[in-house]
């Protein structure tokens, strides 16, 4: 227990960490908790072995309260020591980041960045061929590869970056000498004393033509395109120009400070060398919809990362790889995967979940109000809730933060947990524009959650809280004083997390229907959702199985014992095999999801029973299936001499009686 300011009892604490002997370390401080993970550093712990929790800030300067923030600091120290036992390392991957840097800028501080860059690193200067920021002075030469051109496209990832460039500047700075001689002779002023051909004032005379002579650095007209190699990339703007993938080692700044120029100097030099950084993925091919019995399907995650980090794999095209260098984390494929197959490695899908489930369990004696949870990204929506904090600005105690990689890694599964385990309401708070890009598949599933909450008469309990500012913790504070009692009152009972996202899903249904008494039945939903309805024509059915054997997620089974073919709905993930690969063609995928007790086990779809043989009284085979085949190959007339008389029956009988039945037939002068 230590009772004066961090700063000033650091070496005490460093002591009792390096003493902790491999201990799980939980700290409950107003510091800053990167003071305690450098300090646990030099004590030598593992950092996931370390968990700190801010409760001034997060909980008693927001909240005027005191009971109401002692109940709020209660929840986020439980859910605390819940992570600190639970936290496992996240798996690492080896970095190896080279020392050139393209830098790509419209402004004089571009230039400043790359000076304050060569002092350890290999700069490459591209000059926006469009700007005249360069014009008035004099520049050249530069003690750095520098070209005019435009920076048309980057692709790969940080240590690997391969930037497009494309040039339609005369002058080429690369092979111009600085001589000036083409500057005087220019009698429309065209070429600027930075070296920039000015086409638009350009009348083609030739005369800086003549005056290059034999270096022949410039050329009329000139279309060029180059492909740059380069560990980072930094484009500084003053125009605000788009910025790009957001990913490690492309940086954007557009307000070039010094400051700025300064910080950011630092940033890069800090990703230059051999390291580590954490591999976000797991993959479990064993689940994975992607495809079976030569049919492709889902492929839902491809489309939903930002990166082009998961693709189909070229070893196996119903499978996906995913490049784990290029993934940046934001965990969209993760929340759109209805499989599960791929999951996240810090939190993982069920520490997620258990995390909730302690954050959210009753309080002793049960005290406050019914709490709402606050999914937050780590950009503009922690700077709301760390803002609210340090200014005091108030909003409920009953707004519990949940810490996320993006909006976008929040799933269904994430909303409905939370609803389950007794929250009032579910708000998602971050940037206006997301760093990761468009967010339409969080959209889509926000607006399913919304149409199954209202199927239950439980409307209104999910907010999207988008933006740059302040006036988010507002938005946040009124929303929340609009809900009213949770939907799912939970006690505590079950705390045991789902062991996958459907699964989750499954039990939050399940949760609703108990607490609401409302069972809605068929309800529609987008067809682009992870959900549908497998809608089976009974009397075409042959029970053959094969939707049971592509379903990834077991949502068909066959009962040997009843002969029956059953459906679990709530399993269904909408990937369309069992229509595609069913043989008679009975299946068809309806945009729907069945909200009713019975949907979240098996129930009979079909009901069949075993055929004996009509000579040794043996089961075999199934009856349906006998009676289509019979069917079939009966209804063709020359195959009707074929199995008249005694062969009537053959199909009725087992293999072995079948072979003993053909064989006599055979000895009789029969030619099958």
């Amino acid at each position: 227990m230590f009772d004066r300011l961090s700063r000033d009892e650091i070496q005490p604490f460093i002591d009792w960490a390096a003493a902790s002997e491999g201990s799980r370390l939980l700290v409950g401080c107003c510091g800053p908790s990167a003071l305690f993970g450098e300090a646990a550093g030099a004590a030598g712990v593992d950092p996931v072995m370390l968990t700190v929790a801010d409760v001034r800030e997060s909980c008693f300067r927001p909240h005027r309260d005191p009971a109401a923030a002692g109940a709020k600091a209660a929840r986020t120290l439980r859910a605390a020591v819940h992570q600190a036992e639970s936290a496992e390392r996240a798996p690492r991957m080896a970095v190896r980041v080279g020392p050139t840097v393209l830098v790509a800028t419209d402004t004089p501080a571009g230039i400043d960045l790359a000076r304050r860059l060569a002092r350890f690193a290999r700069p490459v200067l591209l000059l926006d061929e469009t700007a005249a920021a360069f014009d008035a002075t004099p520049m050249h030469p530069l003690p750095w590869p520098t070209s005019w051109g435009r920076l048309a496209a980057v692709q790969g990832t940080l240590g690997a970056f391969h930037a497009t460039v494309e040039r339609r500047q005369p002058l080429d700075l690369r092979a111009c000498i600085h001589c000036m001689r083409c500057v005087p002779v220019c009698h429309t002023s065209a070429i600027t004393p930075a070296l920039r051909l000015r086409t638009e004032r350009c009348d083609a005379c030739g005369d800086c033509l003549q005056a290059c002579g034999a270096v022949g650095a410039i050329r009329i007209p000139r279309e060029e395109r180059e492909r740059i190699d380069a560990g980072q990339v930094v484009v500084v703007t003053g125009t605000g120009a788009p910025s790009g993938p957001a990913r490690s080692g492309y940086h954007v700044l557009r307000e070039p400070t010094p400051a700025a120029v300064e910080a950011l100097a630092w940033k890069v030099f800090d990703l230059i060398g051999d390291f580590e950084r954490p591999q976000y993925l797991r993959y479990d091919a064993e689940v994975c919809a992607g495809g079976a019995a030569g049919h492709r399907a889902c492929g839902r995650c491809i489309p939903a990362c930002p990166y082009e980090a998961i693709a189909r794999d070229p070893r196996n095209l119903l499978r996906v790889a995913a490049d784990q260098p290029a993934c940046e984390g934001c965990g969209a494929c993760v929340a759109v995967c209805p499989t599960s197959a791929l999951t996240f490695t810090d939190p993982a899908g069920v520490a997620l979940r258990a995390r909730l489930a302690a954050l959210l369990a009753p309080l002793p004696g049960g005290a406050g109000p019914a709490p709402v949870v606050a999914f937050h990204c780590p950009e503009r929506g922690a700077e709301a809730f760390a803002e609210a904090g340090r200014a005091g600005r108030p909003y409920p105690a009953s707004v519990l933060p949940v810490p996320m990689a993006c909006l976008r890694h929040v799933s269904e599964a994430d909303v409905l947990t939370a609803l389950r385990h007794g929250a009032a309401g579910v708000a998602l708070v971050g940037c206006a524009a997301c760093p990761h890009g468009e967010r339409h598949a969080l959209i889509e599933r926000l607006d399913l959650v919304r149409g199954l909450l209202e199927a239950f008469g439980a409307g209104g309990r999910v907010e999207l809280i988008a933006g740059d500012g302040p006036e988010m913790i507002d938005r946040l504070a009124t929303f929340a004083g609009g809900l009213g009692p949770p939907p799912v009152p939970w006690d505590g009972a079950d705390a045991t997390p789902a062991p996958s996202a459907r699964q989750a899903v499954a039990e939050a249904l399940g949760a609703l229907i108990v607490a609401t008494g409302r069972e809605p039945g068929r309800t529609r939903v987008p067809a682009t959702a992870a959900f549908a309805f497998p809608d089976v024509r009974v009397e075409g059915c042959t029970v053959c199985r094969t939707c049971v054997n592509v379903c990834p997620t077991h949502a068909f089974r066959h009962d040997e014992d009843r002969q029956t073919l059953e459906l679990r709905q709530v399993a269904c993930v909408n990937c369309g095999l069992c229509a595609t690969a069913c043989p008679e063609s009975v299946i068809t995928i309806q945009s729907e999801i069945f909200l009713a007790r019975r949907a979240l086990d098996y129930q009979v779809v079909v009901q069949d029973e075993a055929l004996r043989c009509t000579r040794c009284g043996t089961p075999f085979g199934n009856r349906r299936a006998v009676d289509v085949i019979e069917a079939k190959l009966l209804g063709m007339p020359a195959l009707l001499d074929t199995f008249a008389g005694r062969r009537r029956n053959f199909f009725r009988m087992c293999p072995n009686c079948r072979a003993v039945a053909a064989t006599l037939e055979m000895q009789q002068g029969w030619e099958p």
